[in-house]
């Protein structure tokens, strides 16, 4: 059994895989932001999620985790990158650069950021999957410019790290399309409008959590030894239509 880090792990991906990884054996340790859904979810799993607070959009705070980690000589055996923002929608040709920067720091720079942190702490054959969305890979949203940006940098940083890396250790990207979270509601404007919307999905409905989080701990353990640099879509088909 292993040691994996999870980001985001307090609500809607990170918190099925989190809990899922549990369920497999697996020790988490748990990154988000909130210390009382920090505490609501390590009472969840019986204390085998630890969680760690940690805005990861901040710099200082992810050097601050890391170096905790590695003072503890913690061995990980697996990373999901999956904290990340929307950010502000809007028509491309009328956002300000400063749109960007928010979302970049967050869903690329703060993932490349612990990257090359956990590296050195990544046991040989361990996995990394960063969430990466159909927007960055098969369907491009006009009102996402940012957010799709991001996410087509996500793909690029995990096939480079997997070239990099030699098979040492594995990186793939996972595009999960619509997912019945509280993000993918603020989104829409609420959990009904959210449900409207997907009602017009092939299957007349989002996937929930805990549909996908067993994609991502398949990826994250070795019975995945021989996929590594690719971008997975996700999504029921939804990119289809």
């Amino acid at each position: 059994m292993g040691t994996f880090l999870v980001t985001g792990a307090t609500s809607g991906i990170g918190h099925a895989v989190a809990l899922r990884l549990t369920e497999e054996g697996h020790d988490v340790l748990g990154v988000g932001r909130d210390e009382t859904r920090g505490a609501a979810l390590e009472l969840e799993s019986d204390n085998t999620i630890t969680f760690l607070k940690c805005d990861l959009s901040q710099a200082d705070e992810v050097e601050a985790l890391m170096d905790r980690l590695e003072a503890d000589q913690v061995v990980l055996h697996g990373v999901f990158n999956n904290a990340a923002t929307f950010g502000r929608p809007g028509t491309p040709e009328r956002l300000p650069a400063s749109a960007f920067d928010e979302v970049f720091e967050l869903n690329v720079l703060a993932t490349n950021r612990l990257i090359q942190r956990a590296i050195p702490l990544l046991a040989t054959g361990s996995s990394v999957v960063n969430n990466a969305a159909i927007v960055g890979h098969v369907k491009f949203p006009p009102m996402l410019g940012p957010y799709a940006a991001s996410k087509a940098a996500v793909i690029a940083l995990t096939k480079t790290f997997a070239h990099r890396m030699k098979g040492k250790i594995r990186f793939n990207a996972v595009c999960f399309g619509p997912v019945d979270t509280p993000l993918s509601h603020k989104l829409y404007g609420g959990e009904a409008k959210f449900k409207d919307a997907m009602s017009h999905h092939f299957r007349g409905n989002a996937a929930s959590p805990e549909e996908v989080a067993p994609v991502v701990t398949f990826l994250l353990s070795d019975a995945s030894s021989y996929i590594n640099g690719q971008a997975i879509t996700i999504d029921g088909g939804y990119s289809l239509s």
